[in-house]
This record gives structure tokens, C-alpha cells and sequence, in this order.
């Protein structure tokens, strides 16, 4: 081996190193290896692929918990093919070390799927997209267009047309309450809020009758879901462009 190939060849297994030592589960990783007396720099393949399959598996469980809507049925069909493609790269990866597939998806993915520190990142990121999508003015046309549409709801608002502007504040303000509500739940020991108070607050602000409010709840609801999706889907997206350049077209993998 030439010295620049060396060279390379060391610094990539620094990189891969220190990548471990930052790790959130980097113990329980290296308590994994050791085990089966796999040394790290023999396990770099299989360190990524699991990396990989932990980022599509947090995207799902976060689209799962949240019950966020199908926005693009295409894209998720292609994950799929994602995924089978980093199994098949699991697999391989898993023959060459001698260990089971599935001993790397119980020990290993479910468990980081499951880390506070690895899922709370994204979901901060999402948060932070969607308060810079309620300053700005990006946020009102799509509502408007959508506030009152019967064939949409199955429903239609009964003061809309004398309370356009009330209506579409109530629903911004409701659609802040959720962002409020949602990302309390990532900080240490949240306050106890009765969101029932604020809920009414916001009602009575406005001057929204009790049944049209309802009705904004729910659009404000969906809302949320809707542009959560989508944000989470462009944070995500990183990772999708990485498989299908480093999966898909290079072949194996390290």
C-alpha cells in the first residue's frame, strides 16, 4: 500500500473514531463490539449502514407518534426501496463480522430510534422551521385558500365571510399553541399548563362562537400536521440524498 493511500486510509479511521466518541450511544456501541471482539476500525461499514437505517427509523417513529399525513406518496414509496437497499448492505456487512442482522436491529437501531439525544435534535430543527414559517408571510395565503373549503372538511364555517380576518388570526394563534404545546414536551420537567385557559383565551379574543371554533381547532390541527410533515421530510432529506448516492450508485459500501 502507498503512503498517501495509507494516509487516507488513517484518517478515515480517525474520522470514524471520533464520530464514535461524540456518539449519544457510544457505550452501548462499543460495549456491542467488544462483545463480539470486533475491533472498530474492522467495523466502519457496518457503523454506517446502522447509522443510515437509525435515521430512516427515527423519520418513521417521528411521522408515526405525531400521526403526520401522506405528503408525498412517491417519496415514501421510495423509501421503502431505501431501506430494502441498506438490509440487503446490513446483511452484507453482517456476514463479513460473522453476526445476525437482527442482533444489530435489536442491540443497536431499535434502541437509537428510541434515544432522546438522537430524535431531539430533529425535532428542535422542525420546531424552529415552523416559527420562522409563522413570521412569515408564507403562512397566510395557503390558510386562506384552505380556512373554508366544504369539500375539504366536510364542513363549512358559519360566520367565515363577515369574520375572514378574526378567523385566520384564531387559526394562526391555534397553530402557535400546537408548536407551544408540542415542543414543551422536549424540555426537562415542562410547567403544567391548562391549555384549556389559553384555548379559551384565544377564542374569546377573536369572538369566535363556539362551533366555528371547533371547526378552526381542527383546520389548525391539520395545518400543523401538514406543514410538520413537510418540514420534517426537507431535514430529512440529507440522509435520503446520501443513500441514494452512496447506496445506490457506488456500490458496497466503504
Amino acid at each position: 500500500m502507498g503512503r498517501k493511500s495509507r494516509l487516507k486510509r488513517e484518517r478515515k479511521q480517525q474520522g470514524i473514531e471520533r464520530e464514535l466518541r461524540r456518539h449519544p450511544m457510544q457505550k452501548e456501541i462499543q460495549a456491542f463490539l467488544q462483545k463480539r471482539r470486533i475491533a472498530v476500525k474492522k467495523a466502519s461499514g457496518l457503523l454506517y449502514v446502522v447509522s443510515l437505517l437509525t435515521s430512516f427509523f427515527v423519520h418513521r417513529s417521528i411521522k408515526k407518534n405525531i400521526q403526520l399525513p401522506v405528503i408525498s406518496p412517491e417519496e415514501d414509496k421510495a423509501d421503502e426501496a431505501r431501506l430494502e437497499r441498506l438490509g440487503s448492505f446490513l446483511e452484507y456487512e453482517c456476514q463479513q463480522l460473522r453476526i445476525k442482522p437482527q442482533e444489530i436491529m435489536n442491540e443497536l437501531v431499535f434502541p437509537m430510534v428510541g434515544d432522546k439525544a438522537l430524535m431531539e435534535p430533529i425535532l428542535r430543527k422542525v420546531y424552529e422551521m415552523l416559527d420562522s414559517l409563522m413570521r412569515s408571510d408564507s403562512f397566510r395565503e395557503p390558510t386562506e385558500a384552505q380556512i373554508e373549503n366544504p369539500e375539504l372538511w366536510g364542513d363549512s364555517l358559519e360566520h367565515y365571510a363577515d369574520r375572514k380576518e378574526e378567523y385566520f388570526q384564531t387559526v394562526k394563534d391555534l397553530f402557535d399553541l400546537l408548536v407551544g404545546i408540542f415542543r414543551s414536551t422536549l424540555d426537562a420537567g415542562p410547567e403544567e399548563i391548562d391549555h384549556e385557559v389559553n384555548l379559551e383565551k384565544i377564542r374569546e379574543t377573536y369572538g369566535v362562537e363556539p362551533g366555528d371554533f371547533e371547526k378552526l381547532r381542527r383546520r389548525a390541527t391539520e395545518f400543523y400536521k401538514i406543514a410538520f410533515a413537510k418540514y420534517l421530510s426537507m431535514v430529512f432529506q440529507s440522509i435520503r440524498d446520501e443513500v441514494d448516492e452512496k447506496v445506490f450508485k457506488a456500490g458496497p459500501i466503504l
